[in-house]
């Protein structure tokens, strides 16, 4: 309640008016008894607008100098006046009171009392400085009272000003969707700083701070929107007439209903000619199908395409899309990354069943030597010399060790002396297997890379123990 004799300008207890300005958005204008500020929309109604302009003297002082921020509120609704002043943002800078019936608080200055003007207009002043080249945004709020002692015919209006001290300053401008260009709507209020603030750029011009597609100098699209904010919509793109189509293949029928626009619409399309409108899957290239329909509009049916039935080895075609189709017979199911039983799981059994005897693993449609005969590492060669025996030791002369002078599990490398009596994947014979590269005493740097894929499978999928090398040359893959 508004009282040229009280304390106070009205009488509501103020929580959110800060939040408001570090939003950057428009607060209401404030001023509460004792100085404590805050939205009194809600208790000073039907008054005019206020009008509340700031002024700083001087408007680019060094660090260190103390401004003086002038507040003035036109008598709107009466001399009676109110105000409270703040920044936008936080800065280094530090508010200070200067006169009396005022008082400064962490956050700003504010009156203790209400002031009653002359000539027009009720004056507030402030002072600020700050120790750090920095930018501010000050914000005035003010309420004009006519001072009739009730809080009917008052209402709140606001002032925004920033300057820089310590610098020459930039103008920045919010951008809200990382596009590079700032907003254009006055609601986001613009900041002058020393430095780019974190979310801010210097370039303004944006149309549609929400959409990062859309900003001064974006590619026209035809999508219904003003991509490059020159204020017109899908110019310089190419527009085609489109023809009805009504089944919605995308497809339409010449001789119907078109339309020009720059890309298909609802209910229409190509103009390639549909030669059935009313079936979505006969259209102008569509895959021709067994069903008795010239799908792709080439004036035949059917052409090119026959009946299949059964899966895997039993799967056959029919003579044609009308004659009866009937599958094979199965067969027993065999190491070879194929369904042979026609079960529709390929390669399903045992790996005793699947490679025809004990000590194979079935990997990937191949059979390779498994536990049983005694494995060495994955992709690994061994050293030349050592006692013969099984669990990946080699034999004197020969490869690397998976059983008795065996190469690796599925690498049939070895590299006995001189390249001879190389260890092969299944034995250890005497000059079979995988000799590559020139082997010397003491050590087999030989490596016959086969089927790695399905080696490195058997290791991780079986979960088998492997028996490692112990020679000072085992490679690894």
């Amino acid at each position: 309640m508004v009282t040229s004799g009280s304390r106070g300008l009205c009488r509501c207890l103020a929580t959110s008016l800060t939040i408001a300005i570090t939003l950057a958005v428009p607060a209401s204008a404030s001023a509460h008894k004792n100085g404590i500020a805050g939205n009194c929309d809600g208790c000073h109604t039907g008054g005019k607008p206020a009008m509340v302009s700031l002024m700083v003297e001087p408007m680019n002082p060094t660090v260190g100098q103390t401004v003086t921020v002038t507040v003035t509120v036109l008598a709107t609704n009466g001399p009676v006046a109110g105000f409270y002043l703040t920044t936008d943002y936080p800065n280094e800078g530090t508010f200070t009171a200067i006169e009396a019936g005022t008082a400064a608080g962490p956050f700003g200055v504010t009156h203790t009392m209400p002031r009653t003007g002359s000539g027009g207009s009720t004056v507030f002043k402030a002072g600020w400085s700050t120790t750090v080249p920095t930018g501010v945004s000050f914000s005035a709020f003010a309420l004009s009272a006519n001072g009739d002692g009730t809080p009917k015919g008052d209402a709140g209006g606001e002032a925004h000003l920033a300057i820089v001290a310590g610098c020459t300053g930039t103008t920045y401008y919010i951008d809200q969707d990382g596009d590079g260009y700032g907003s254009s709507d006055p609601s986001f209020r613009f900041r002058v700083e020393c430095s780019q603030p974190q979310g801010y750029v210097a370039q303004m011009g944006d149309c549609n701070d929400f959409d990062p597609a859309i900003h001064p100098g974006a590619v026209e699209l035809c999508d219904g929107k003003d991509n490059n904010c020159n204020g017109q919509i899908d110019e310089s793109v190419v527009y085609t007439t489109y023809c009805e189509d009504k089944d919605g293949d995308g497809h339409g029928v010449v001789g119907g209903a078109t339309k020009m626009d720059c890309k298909p619409s609802a209910g229409f399309g190509d103009c390639n000619g549909d030669c059935n409108d009313h079936d979505p899957t006969v259209y102008p290239g569509a895959a021709e199908a067994c069903d008795g329909k010239d799908n792709n509009c080439n004036g035949q049916i059917d052409e090119g395409v026959r009946m299949t039935c059964g899966v895997g080895w039993c799967r056959r075609y029919a003579e044609s899309c009308t004659s009866t189709c009937t599958p094979g017979a199965p067969i027993k199911e065999m190491c070879n990354y194929f369904d042979d039983d026609c079960d529709g799981v390929i390669d399903n059994g045992t790996d005793a069943e699947l490679c025809g005897g004990p000590g194979l693993l079935c990997v990937l449609g191949k059979c390779i030597p498994g536990e049983g005969m005694g494995s060495g590492p994955i992709i690994e060669s061994g050293s030349s010399s050592g006692s013969s025996g099984t669990g990946g030791q080699a034999a004197s002369g020969s490869g690397g060790a998976t059983g008795v002078a065996n190469g690796a599990v599925g690498v049939p490398s070895g590299g006995g002396t001189g390249g001879r009596g190389a260890g092969s994947l299944i034995g250890g014979a005497s000059g079979n297997g995988c000799a590559l590269g020139i082997g010397e005493p003491g050590s087999a740097r030989s490596v016959c890379l086969f089927a790695g894929a399905a080696i490195l499978a058997v290791g991780f999928s079986r979960g088998r123990r492997r028996k490692h090398l112990s020679g000072p040359d085992r490679l690894r893959f």
